[in-house]
C-alpha cells in the first residue's frame, strides 16, 4: 500500500495521541512538523527524538508516544540479505549478533524472523500475539540466552567461587563473593540483550501489520493506551512495569497533601500584635495572627490483600514503600480475615530498595480460611488500635468492601471514623459493581470523608487532586 508522507503520518499520530489522552497543543503540533522539515528523516532514531521533545512533556507518556510512533514512522528494514540463510545459518547469524550487540543487524535478523516464522496473513485483524509467540519459539531465545551466559567471561569460575564463599565461614557469604557479583551480571546482561531482540521482534510484527493494513488499523487493534488509564487489577507485566515507574511522583505529592489535611489554624503573633498596640497606647485593640506551624499528622493505611483484589495489592504496597521514604509517621497494615501491622515490613522493605511481596504482606493477615472478613478486621482494628489514634490521625482504607456476606461491623468504621481527622476509603473495584453481590460500600461511605473508585492510575491521581482543592 502507499505509505503517506511526513506531514500526513504526524497529523494522525497527533490525532492518536490526543485520543488517548496526551495533550498536544496546535503550536506543538506546528513545532513538530518545522522539526521534521528541517531534518533528515533517513535515520529514525533522530525523526523519534525530535517528534520526542516537541510533542512529548512527561516521561509517563513515552511508552505510548514510542508505541505509536513506531507504528506512524518506523518502515520496515530489507532483510533480503539473509533470505538466502538456511536455518542453522540464521540462527548462527543471531547469536553472533547478539553477542556483539550489533543493533542494526538485529533489527533486519527480526525481519528475517518475523518473515519466515510469523505466519501473519494479510488482513486479518490481529495484534500479532500469535505471530510474536511463534517468532520466538523459532529464534529459540532461551536457549540463546544459555549460550550467551555459557560464554561470558565470569562462566567458569562464578560457580567455583560462589561455592567458596557460602561453605566457608569466611566475611561477605556467597552473594557478595565476586565470582557471584560477576555471575549476577552475566545474568542481568544475558537478559537484557534478550529483551532487546524480543522489542526488535514486536517491531517487526508491528512494521509488517501497518504495511499491511495501515498504522491507524494497527493502532486500533493493539488498543494503545497510557499506563494511567489501564485497570490495575488487569494489567500486564509490562503495563504493570510502566505504573510503578509513576509511583515514585504520585507517592510525592500524595504524601505532600496528607501532611497539610489537619484543619489549618491560625495563632496569635504576638510579635505583630505588640507592634501594632504602639499606635493604641500599647492597649491591643487589634489583635494579629499567624498561621500555626505545620502539623505532623500520622497517616495510617489499611490494605485489602486478599486472593481478589492481589493484583492492586501489589500496587498498593508499592506505593507504601514509596510513601515510606517520604512520610516521618507512617503506619501499615495488611488484611484478609485477620489483621497485621506491617509497618516494620515496609520500612525494610524500603531500606533493602526491595519490593513487598503479597505473600509477606498477608503472612500474619490470615486468621482462618483466607476469605475477606471486613467485620473481623474493623472490630480488631477499632478495638486494638483507635484508641492511639488523634485528629492528626489520617485513615486510607484500600479495599473492595466485599464481605463474604459477613457481619460488616459498620459501627467499628464509625467509631475510628470519630476518633481520626481524616478516613478515607479507596475501592479498586468499578464503581458499577459496588453494593452488588457481598459488597456493602454503602454501608461504610457514611463514615469516609471520601470514597473514590481507584481502578487506575488515572483514577488515584484524581483523587490525590481532589484533597489539595478541598
Amino acid at each position: 500500500m502507499t505509505m503517506p508522507g511526513p506531514e500526513s503520518m504526524l497529523t494522525t499520530m497527533v490525532d492518536e495521541l490526543r485520543g488517548i489522552g496526551v495533550g498536544v497543543s496546535v503550536g506543538e503540533h506546528l513545532d513538530a512538523a518545522r522539526a521534521l522539515a528541517s531534518i533528515s528523516l533517513a535515520d529514525p532514531e533522530t525523526v523519534r527524538a525530535t517528534l520526542q521533545c516537541a510533542l512529548i512533556k512527561r516521561a509517563e507518556h513515552l511508552d505510548a508516544f514510542n508505541l505509536l510512533f513506531d507504528l506512524h514512522f518506523s518502515g520496515a528494514a530489507d532483510s533480503a540479505p539473509l533470505a538466502a540463510l538456511s536455518a542453522g545459518e540464521l540462527a548462527a547469524a543471531l547469536r553472533a549478533a547478539l553477542a556483539s550487540g550489533d543493533a542494526a543487524e538485529l533489527r533486519l535478523l527480526a525481519e528475517e524472523y518475523v518473515r519466515r516464522y510469523a505466519a501473519l496473513q494479510p488482513g486479518a485483524p490481529v495484534a500479532g500475539v500469535f505471530a510474536m509467540i511463534a517468532a520466538s519459539q523459532a529464534a529459540n531465545l532461551d536457549a540463546l540466552r544459555a549460550d550467551l551466559l555459557a560464554a561470558a567471561p565470569g562462566s567458569g569460575q562464578a560457580a567455583g567461587a560462589g561455592d567458596a564463599g557460602a561453605g566457608g565461614g569466611g566475611s561477605g557469604g556467597w552473594r557478595g563473593s565476586p565470582g557471584a557479583i560477576r555471575q549476577r551480571l552475566d545474568q542481568a546482561e544475558a537478559d537484557s540483550v534478550i529483551e532487546r531482540f524480543r522489542a526488535e521482534l514486536q517491531a517487526a510484527i508491528r512494521r509488517a501489520l501497518v504495511a499491511d493494513r495501515g498504522a491507524r488499523a494497527v493502532s486500533k487493534t493493539m488498543r494503545v493506551r497510557l499506563a494511567e488509564d489501564v485497570e490495575i487489577a488487569t494489567a500486564s507485566a509490562a503495563e504493570l512495569d510502566a505504573m510503578v515507574a509513576s509511583i515514585g511522583p504520585l507517592a510525592q505529592r500524595l504524601s505532600k497533601i496528607l501532611a497539610q489535611q489537619e484543619f489549618l489554624k491560625r495563632r496569635l503573633a504576638i510579635r505583630r500584635t505588640l507592634h501594632l498596640a504602639v499606635g493604641t497606647g500599647g492597649v491591643p485593640f487589634r489583635l494579629a495572627t499567624e498561621p500555626a506551624p505545620p502539623p505532623k499528622p500520622e497517616i495510617v493505611v489499611l490494605c485489602d490483600v486478599s486472593g481478589s483484589v492481589a493484583t492492586f495489592s501489589r500496587f498498593t504496597l508499592n506505593l507504601l514503600i514509596a510513601l515510606d521514604s517520604r512520610l516521618s509517621r507512617l503506619r501499615a497494615f495488611s488484611f484478609v480475615d485477620g489483621l497485621a501491622e506491617i509497618t516494620e515490613l515496609v520500612s525494610e522493605a524500603r531500606s533493602a530498595g526491595r519490593q513487598l511481596t503479597q505473600a509477606e504482606a498477608a503472612r500474619g493477615a490470615v486468621r482462618w480460611n483466607g476469605s475477606s472478613d471486613y467485620g473481623h478486621v474493623l472490630r480488631d482494628f477499632a478495638g486494638e488500635h483507635a484508641r492511639q489514634f488523634t485528629r492528626r490521625t489520617v485513615v486510607l482504607v484500600v479495599g473492595d468492601a466485599r464481605t463474604n456476606y459477613l457481619n460488616p461491623a459498620a459501627s467499628a468504621l464509625a467509631e475510628v471514623s470519630t476518633r481520626v481527622g481524616k478516613l478515607y476509603w479507596l475501592n479498586p473495584e468499578p464503581r458499577r459493581y459496588w453494593n452488588t453481590g457481598d459488597s456493602v460500600m454503602a454501608s461504610y461511605a457514611p463514615y469516609c470523608s471520601q470514597v473514590r473508585e481507584c481502578s487506575t492510575l488515572r483514577q488515584i491521581a484524581d483523587f490525590v487532586q481532589s484533597l489539595a482543592v478541598r
